[in-house]
């Protein structure tokens, strides 16, 4: 069938001039590079920005594919485990036959995980919070049974060295956990923007039944977003293993799904969906990082962080249905 651009679906598609949902981060960011350069000396120092900007790097790369998710109206929160199935599957079969096909069968572990919740979500047509809720516990429990519920470490040489550098190496001054998160938010926004399958997204996320009205094919484009959730989390998972060189089955098990999450959301893409993009998610991300960065050289405790981070999650989620409620 025939796909004709809709008015229903241009209106949702078309950006204005100017976003007023880029407003609130800009502004919280801008304040606290204030605020923070004030209190502490080591903020506004060229090691620390680099610091910020490559330990956020993995949470870069989770949160754009939590965007395809979030525009569709749905969200994944299969991505933690599926971290902590990379991440042992990786370092399981290195110990053994090297890092080629260790990455090649790691990476395709998460991406057959996200290939699942797709189909199950898109042709099964089970609601994504059920399905992404029931994958967490299911390839949570796989890392643990593929790792004997223990760290896979002792990785051999020099396989070992050419995979922490993919997670803490540098391409002459440029580290490569960020040359490869920016890589992959340009194909996130090419998609979403110059793409027919990105239309798409917006126009479910609009509203399905239009999409469906309009000859959009939405199993398999809901198939498409999971499986892309699915890669950027994988590919995700394989930088964190390479980092710390070991593979552990609880390394997506932290506040990394729940922070991919609220980047998105307070970036400005809408929980409803059908607005936003990735964009917005590398706004939001940016908040999210240098916000726990300037708590910890203020010393403020973990548990204070975890308060501001969901008021500021919340407050965004409240700016986008007020949004969405006055047009």
């Amino acid at each position: 069938m025939t796909v004709t651009n809709s008015p229903a679906i241009d209106r949702r598609t078309r950006k204005p001039s100017f976003d007023p949902a880029l407003f609130g981060p800009t502004l919280a960011l801008v304040l606290m590079f204030a605020i923070y350069s004030v209190a502490s000396p080591h903020f506004l120092t060229a090691g620390n920005i680099t610091n910020v900007l490559v330990q956020s790097a993995p949470l870069l790369i989770l949160a754009s594919g939590q965007t395809f998710a979030l525009l569709m109206g749905g969200l994944d929160l299969s991505q933690g485990s599926i971290i902590s199935l990379v991440s042992v599957v990786t370092a399981t079969i290195m110990m053994n036959h090297g890092i080629v096909p260790a990455a090649v069968i790691g990476l395709a572990s998460g991406i057959l995980v996200g290939l699942a919740n797709g189909l199950l979500i898109g042709r099964a047509r089970i609601q994504p919070f059920i399905v992404t809720l029931g994958m967490l516990y299911m390839i949570a429990g796989a890392a643990l049974v593929v790792s004997g519920g223990s760290t896979v470490f002792g990785l051999p040489q020099p396989d070992v060295d050419i995979f922490f550098w993919f997670g803490g190496g540098f391409i002459g001054p440029f580290p490569v956990p960020l040359i490869i998160a920016f890589i992959l938010v340009a194909i996130a926004y090419f998609v979403l923007t110059r793409m027919p399958i990105g239309r798409h997204i917006y126009a479910i996320g609009g509203s399905e039944q239009v999409a469906v009205m309009s000859g959009i094919n939405v199993a398999r484009t809901k198939i498409f977003i999971y499986v892309i959730s699915g890669t950027f989390a994988a590919i995700g998972g394989f930088l964190l293993s390479g980092r710390v060189i070991s593979g552990q089955p609880l390394l997506g098990s932290g506040d990394l799904l729940l922070q991919s999450i609220g980047a998105v959301i307070i970036g400005g893409t809408s929980i409803f969906g059908g607005r936003g993009g990735v964009l917005r998610t590398v706004l939001g991300v940016l908040v999210i990082a240098f916000m726990v960065n300037g708590l910890n050289l203020l010393a403020i405790s973990t548990f204070t962080q975890q308060v501001i981070v969901g008021a500021i999650i919340i407050l965004s989620a409240w700016a986008n249905a007020f949004r969405r409620e006055t047009g």
